[in-house]
């Protein structure tokens, strides 16, 4: 067998060599299977009626162990303009390609540990796959449906530039809008004609904190008319954790007040944009917890620090981290989304051996007990060069 860094290295090449928008995951879900199949790890899919595949693989769990879940996703957005590196090429220790650094890089990591570590009898080690984590995550929420016990943790390889998050701010897009009389003629252009909502609008989005981002303003009765009847604005927030929705809600409706200067003639609404799936919630894990803290310590060895960090963006492990303790650690790299996306592979190979590290000092309690309190034979784990030997 190859060493590990080579074969992360061919690994991830061929899965950024194959296109996976969100939408057209197929041809890539076909080779996971073919390499899980080959490493003799059994898979199944979950597909349904309003949500995308999403790809499980693992042995059934053993209720008496602890349970390690990775949490990845397949898809990518959608290809933009021309790149300037064919998908795959490496220069410069960079791997190019899009979803190289976000994340199919992180995927590579997960499906060679999950093959090294399939038979530990410490606990029990899973991986899904979802194909719309760059939509709206409802494969995401359809595995939390699914799941036969809670995780014990949940690990993501989305890239963090190799600092570790437990903690992820959540999103929700409000759609707010303001009605009015709504008309044409001269006499609407008089000194006390009806308050114009368009000017009410423009008040009201002039005032908004900078963390309320403006994504689409629409008027009704646009053209000839000299008053729209209503003007709607959407409006995208980063939830910070223990900032709720309600309070968010609140905080809006206080601030149409003075984009309507308290005309009574104007009437406000402020409600969540439409989404088949909830806005993705904010989450603030216990960095004391013994999972997070076991993984911030292999962490600690394998890099010599350890460095925290809130993750700003959102993603499935929102949806996940609504449901256990989950840490999100990825590669370093530039250009997620874009057409010039890049992982680093020595960043890649350093997450590789922290993920590693962590499994290989998973403790030996973990391990199922027989009906005489003996705990059963765990094998010795395996160093570097032991997996480079096959």
């Amino acid at each position: 067998m190859a060493p590990v860094p080579d074969r992360l290295r061919a690994l991830s090449e061929t899965l950024v060599k194959i296109a996976s928008p969100t939408g057209d995951c197929d041809t890539l879900l076909v080779r996971l299977e073919k390499f899980l199949s080959a490493a003799r790890i059994p898979t199944d899919r979950l597909t349904g009626p309003g949500f995308a595949p999403v790809l499980v693989a693992g042995h059934p769990p053993d209720p008496r162990r602890p349970t390690v879940l990775w949490a990845t996703h397949a898809d990518t957005v959608p290809p933009g303009e021309e790149p300037s590196h064919p998908a795959g090429e490496v220069a410069g220790g960079k791997m190019y390609g899009r979803g190289a650094l976000d994340m199919k890089g992180g995927l590579a990591i997960s499906l060679l540990l999950l093959e090294e570590f399939r038979d530990d009898p410490r606990f029990n080690l899973g991986l899904v796959v979802t194909t719309d984590e760059e939509a709206e995550s409802a494969g995401a929420w359809e595995v939390l449906r699914h799941l036969p016990q809670d995780p014990s943790v949940v690990l993501v390889p989305e890239p963090t530039w190799e600092r570790c998050a437990v903690s992820a701010n959540g999103r929700i897009v409000w759609q707010v809008s303001v009605r009015g009389t709504g008309g044409h003629g001269e006499e609407l252009r008089a000194t006390k004609a009806p308050p114009n909502p368009v000017l009410a609008m423009s008040r009201f989005v002039g005032s908004l904190p900078g963390d309320f981002v403006p994504l689409s303003i629409h008027s009704e009765a646009e053209g000839e008319v000299t008053l729209p009847r209503r003007v709607r604005v959407r409006l995208d927030h980063a939830l910070p954790p223990g900032r709720d929705s309600a309070a968010d809600r609140d905080e809006l409706l206080r601030l149409t007040r003075g984009g309507s200067r308290a005309d009574s003639s104007l009437r406000w609404d402020v409600e969540p944009a439409p989404r088949t799936t909830p806005w993705l919630p904010a989450f603030e894990g216990d960095p004391k917890d013994a999972w997070v803290q076991r993984f911030l310590r292999a962490a600690k060895v394998e890099l010599g620090r350890v460095r925290r960090f809130h993750m700003p963006a959102v993603g499935d492990f929102n949806v996940f981290g609504s449901r256990a303790p989950t840490v999100v650690f990825g590669p370093s790299g530039e250009g997620a989304h874009a057409d010039d996306e890049w992982v680093d592979l020595g960043s890649l190979e350093r997450c590789h051996a922290v993920y590693r590290r962590f499994l290989l000092e998973f403790p030996q309690e973990a391990a199922p007990r027989g009906e005489d309190g003996s705990v059963e034979e765990v094998p010795a784990p395996r160093t570097a060069s032991d997996v480079a030997k096959g």
